[in-house]
């Protein structure tokens, strides 16, 4: 029988990569970036006009620089100390639930949930894109996501087997054995905006794809680029319309944890979330009622969290929806390591960056 002996999330947010110097830099973007959801209401808009809606107290908690060099010492401060904690556990399997950003899924093919079980994935460190605006910031970004190239290897076995108990147990999970390369396509973001729908298609074109950003995170910077065994789990939680309710999120952390306990082999078990909390936009009521409900085990909590404030990348909150489900089976504590709320602009977008264990 299998256990599942340590679970961890963390956020893996590109900003935790460049030194705090450059976050600055990297804060430019935002005035074109088309998916900045913003709460209250979950609805997107521009840059310029988020600036001006946005409340005085918003406002007042961006200082830039001030606190940069703070917030990304708590950071990497945190992400060494859930590093010890699973590279100490030393488990023979790694299952890490993440979602896909336009590198494995598009809208030729975009499941709900997904399972990859082939024998090793390619980890293929990543290019700065030639127009880069500061290619200092490029480069340590794509450094963040792995930096040396490696098959990694999977639990194809055990994957296989938490496929089938997961359609034995009513979910309609797709799998993947291997890649098709060179692979791209196009995803629409069906976000909700004040005059209907925004009416953004973002176009990938074709190119080797290696292990996506989320994973790659995991191996790279947790397991410093000698990772055990993983087996890739993929929630589609960003885009329309068939990102899975927080009740279907929870639901399946559940499985994946029942799953372990009926594998028939001896093995310890990590169980990881990588993602969230919020951004592009600051939105700390919604961290902070995601990670208290995960520390008390609030089960109504987790499943009841706002759909319309987990738009864009807030969506990524429900990997943290889904180990907490795989923690309560398991009967393991919550250590939250630190939440540090980044805001990047006085127009309230950056993220919250949060770092927990569970043993």
């Amino acid at each position: 029988m299998a256990d599942i002996v340590v679970g961890t999330g963390t956020s893996h947010t590109p900003m935790l990569a460049p030194p705090a110097r450059l976050w600055g830099s990297y804060a430019r973007g935002e005035e074109a970036n088309r998916e900045l959801a913003f709460p209250p209401d979950g609805l997107v808009m521009p840059y310029e006009e988020a600036l001006r809606a946005v409340s005085p107290d918003v406002r007042d908690r961006y200082r830039g620089l001030e606190l940069f060099e703070q917030q990304a010492d708590r950071c990497q401060r945190a992400l060494d100390e859930l590093s010890t904690t699973l590279r100490g556990a030393g488990p023979d399997i790694t299952v890490i639930i993440s979602d896909d950003q336009d590198e494995w899924f598009f809208e030729d093919n975009m499941p709900t949930f997904a399972v990859y079980w082939g024998d090793s994935v390619p980890l293929i460190p990543r290019r700065p894109p030639p127009s880069t605006r500061d290619p200092e910031v490029a480069e340590a970004i794509t450094r963040g996501y792995g930096d040396v190239p490696m098959d990694v290897p999977v639990a194809s076995r055990f994957g296989r087997f938490l496929v089938e108990y997961l359609i034995e147990h009513d979910f309609d999970v797709a799998h993947m054995r291997y890649l098709s390369q060179p692979y791209g396509g196009r995803v629409a973001r069906r976000y909700p905006t004040k005059s209907g729908e925004l009416g953004y298609v973002r176009e990938t074109a074709p190119r080797e794809q290696g292990l996506p950003h989320g994973m790659a995170f995991i191996v790279k910077r947790l397991f410093a680029n000698a990772p055990g065994v993983i087996l890739p789990v993929f929630q589609n939680t960003c885009y329309p319309p068939n990102q899975p309710t927080p009740r279907r999120s929870f639901a399946i952390g559940e499985a994946i944890s029942d799953a372990v306990a009926a594998w028939p082999e001896p093995a310890s078990v990590a169980v990881v979330a990588s993602g969230g909390l919020s951004h592009f936009v600051v939105d700390e009521e919604l961290d902070r009622t995601l990670l208290d409900a995960l520390e008390r085990k609030d089960v109504a909590a987790l499943q009841a969290l706002p759909r319309h404030r987990l738009h864009s990348a807030a969506s990524e909150a429900l990997n943290w929806v889904a180990l907490g489900g795989a923690m309560a089976r398991a009967k393991l504590a919550m250590d939250l390591l630190d939440y540090v709320p980044v805001y990047r602009t006085p127009a309230g977008t950056g993220g919250g960056w949060a770092f927990a264990r569970w043993r």
